[in-house]
């Protein structure tokens, strides 16, 4: 557990950390809790940021060009294969 929590830190908490997110200073761990680790350690970091995706990442991706456009193309597959499956219905109840 501990080299799982050290490699944690490392990667994504330490002020060097190759991909470090976005949490507050005060939340911020320092590397003497890596000293005992124990399950919940990164409770608090994780439970910070799923809000922050849950209320600020996730609303503007679900208002970004990109994710619309993919939007709008899967209703229209949608539409297109539903049209197709009424028109197999009305061909084999008219023996079309």
């Amino acid at each position: 557990m501990q080299e799982k929590a050290k490699e944690i830190y490392m990667t994504f908490l330490s002020s060097k950390a190759s991909f470090q997110v976005n949490v507050e200073g005060q939340s911020r761990l320092n590397e003497t809790i890596l000293e005992a680790p124990h399950p919940l350690m990164f409770q608090k970091l994780q439970d910070q940021i799923f809000n922050l995706m849950k209320y600020d990442s996730y609303s503007r991706f679900l208002k970004s060009d990109i994710f619309l456009k993919h939007k709008r193309a899967e209703e229209q597959e949608e539409n297109s294969s539903e049209a197709q499956t009424i028109a197999k219905r009305a061909s084999r109840i008219y023996n079309t």
